[in-house]
């Protein structure tokens, strides 16, 4: 009995310690959780977790990996709290964005739907479901980028916003290196951020990358930086701190700022914080454009759109700057919108996670037009993935540069890329509903901005591709001796990416003797006067007779019954004269037309004399109808 009582009280003593521990590293992780200590919160509600479910660590869990960009635990773990009683609808928006990451689009598109049955006027969310849906939209040109990873990433590591700097980049890093703090972010666990170039030799290796000398690299996290012009002014983000002690705002936040700094014989002395930054809400990633006269930059200024929001300040003089101007809804959005560049000071390029995309952060494109920013672009993959992808920057040529991304491993790393110059082709299916094939070779001349370029004969119809270039107006004149030659037009104005536009093109028989209506040309009821909207229809004859000039015709009008025989005939045979004397001014030679009036003579329904219609039934038989009379043998093409 002894024993027992003592392996009794043995027991309860385990018992009794291990949930103490259990309270303790509970204690702890929320403790850590509210002082924004992620690594370590994660540690200790980890522990806990392999000892005992703890549902009130559950959501605290799935936070930490959320906010320290872990993909494939976030959804682990918010796939467990939205199971919980009183679970919050807005987990259901995170497992949603973190399956998106993951490349699991169709499963994300049903948690966005539950999510916004309870927040419909989500318009993120609704515009993250609706790229659920579309998602082989961004796949539309995957050959536009070659991208290659920088041989100095390593495992483990994180380098990422790229800014050009003299024959290389300077970047941000976690690599440790000889001199630097070993301190580590309470946030992430990994060493603070440091600003490290990376020198390209002229046969285009890189040299290790070491740090930036001098006092830029501090204690705390280096942001991306910018460089002006001739490489002597750097603005940079920093952790606001005071003295190696941290600052925090009203909401116990470490802010971010933007710092100005520069070189004396390749040493950065730092001058100081730009007069626009706050105490309050974070002011960082800045870009500037060719003069260094326009800041570029993202904030989270509390009367944005939402989240980080995209801003400008104009210099006016020394450190004096105007008031931050936001760059509208057309770039930003109720999401974040960080890491901006801006190249020839109309093209800006940036990272949102508001507008439709794959999933996290995708590089978008924005064009200055008349001072306005629009037409606002998903670079699309190769580029973007479903991960973060951010820091991109092009070169002035506007065919290579770098950018950085997370997809692999969950660690960022920065990507080289090349633009490859687009395949735009021209799909020519030639077919008639009158004829499978033809006898006769059908000569297709090519004309670029109006002027003749180039010709090409194929036998009889068919299909044949033709190369496009970009920014052109087409005309593409089809002339088989069977057929009537047809001018068809196409612009690749506006059009960026690889495409093969296919262009249908059906031809019609010519036949002697067999008429077309032109229906659209309209005479005021009972005179020869034509109605003002017969425009079209004259100019579409017109075009006809321009392009088919082998062709003799007879310019036919016919009436309604109503008035005498006689009259209907003088005045049809006027109608037929004035579309002649029209075609005559638009250059159409006289001797290929002639004009006749019929009259009442070949009505198309029941109107005949005596018979009450409908207005609309009289006006079928008042027509223009143009009939091939005489095909010569040559013509001349224009």
């Amino acid at each position: 009995m002894k024993n027992k009582s003592v392996y009794i009280y043995v027991l309860i003593a385990a018992s009794f310690l291990m949930t103490s521990c259990l309270s303790i590293r509970l204690r702890s992780a929320n403790e850590n959780y509210q002082q924004f200590a992620y690594a370590e919160a994660i540690k200790d509600y980890e522990w806990v977790m392999q000892k005992k479910q703890v549902d009130e660590a559950i959501p605290a869990l799935s936070e930490c990996y959320r906010l320290t960009g872990n993909d494939v635990k976030t959804e682990y773990w918010y796939r467990k709290a939205i199971k919980l009683p009183n679970a919050d609808p807005k987990w259901k928006l995170y497992l949603a964005e973190a399956l998106m990451k993951n490349g699991k689009y169709e499963e994300a598109r049903q948690y966005f739907s539950e999510y916004l049955l309870l927040n419909r006027n989500d318009f993120k969310a609704q515009r993250l479901m609706a790229s659920c849906d579309s998602i082989e939209l961004f796949y539309t040109d995957t050959t536009l980028y070659s991208l290659q990873s920088l041989r100095f990433n390593k495992l483990g590591e994180n380098n990422f916003s790229p800014a050009f700097y003299r024959s290389g980049i300077v970047f941000l890093s976690d690599k440790p290196f000889k001199g630097l703090s070993k301190s580590k972010s309470d946030w992430t666990g990994k060493r603070y951020l440091d600003l490290f170039y990376a020198q390209r030799t002229d046969e285009g290796n890189w040299i290790d990358p070491e740090p930036l000398r001098g006092e830029i690299n501090g204690r705390f996290n280096e942001g991306p930086a910018v460089f002006s012009s001739d490489f002597q002014t750097m603005y940079f983000t920093r952790n606001n701190y005071v003295s190696s002690k941290v600052a925090k705002n009203k909401k116990n936040v470490n802010v971010l700022k933007i710092f100005k700094a520069h070189t004396e014989d390749g040493v950065w002395i730092l001058d100081e914080p730009l007069a626009f930054n706050s105490e309050e809400y974070s002011v960082c990633h800045p870009a500037i454009n060719s003069d260094g006269t326009i800041i570029y930059f993202s904030s989270d200024i509390p009367w944005g759109y939402g989240g980080m929001d995209i801003y400008m300040v104009r210099s006016q003089g020394g450190n004096s700057w105007s008031q931050p101007v936001n760059l509208g809804p057309l770039v930003n959005t109720d999401g974040n919108e960080v890491f901006p560049y801006i190249q020839n000071d109309s093209t800006l390029y940036y990272s949102s996670d508001g507008w439709n995309g794959l999933g996290g952060l995708d590089v978008f494109v924005a064009h200055k037009v008349s001072d306005e920013w629009k037409e606002v672009e998903n670079l699309n993959v190769p580029v973007n993935s479903s991960h973060d992808d951010f820091g991109f920057i092009v070169d002035s040529t506007d065919r290579s540069g770098y950018f950085t991304s997370n997809r692999m491993n969950g660690t960022d790393k920065i990507y080289s890329f090349s633009k490859n110059q687009p395949h735009l082709a021209a799909n020519l299916n030639l077919s008639s509903p009158d004829a499978a094939t033809s006898s006769q070779p059908t000569e297709i001349t090519v004309f670029v901005n109006g002027k003749r370029d180039t010709s090409v004969t194929i036998m009889g119809l068919g299909r044949i591709s033709h190369r496009l270039s970009f920014n052109k107006d087409y005309e593409f004149l089809f002339d088989n001796k069977e057929f009537y030659s047809q001018k068809v037009s196409l612009s690749t104005k506006g059009r960026r990416l690889s495409q093969n536009i296919p262009l249908n093109v059906v031809l019609q028989k010519v036949e002697i003797g067999k008429s077309i209506v032109f229906r659209g040309i309209d005479f005021k009821k009972k005179e020869w006067q034509m109605k003002v909207e017969s425009g079209d229809s004259l100019e579409a004859l017109v075009q006809l007779l321009e392009v088919n000039p082998r062709l003799q015709v007879e310019i036919a009008a016919y009436t309604d019954s109503r008035g005498s025989d006689a009259d209907n005939a003088k005045l049809t045979q006027k109608r037929a004269e004035i579309v002649m004397q029209y075609l005559t001014t638009r250059g159409i030679k006289a001797d290929r037309l002639s004009a006749k009036g019929y009259g009442e003579t070949k009505l198309l329904n029941k109107c005949i004399n005596g018979i009450l219609c409908l207005e609309e039934d009289h006006q079928v038989n008042n027509r223009i109808e143009v009939i091939v009379k005489n095909i010569q043998k040559t013509s001349s093409l224009p």
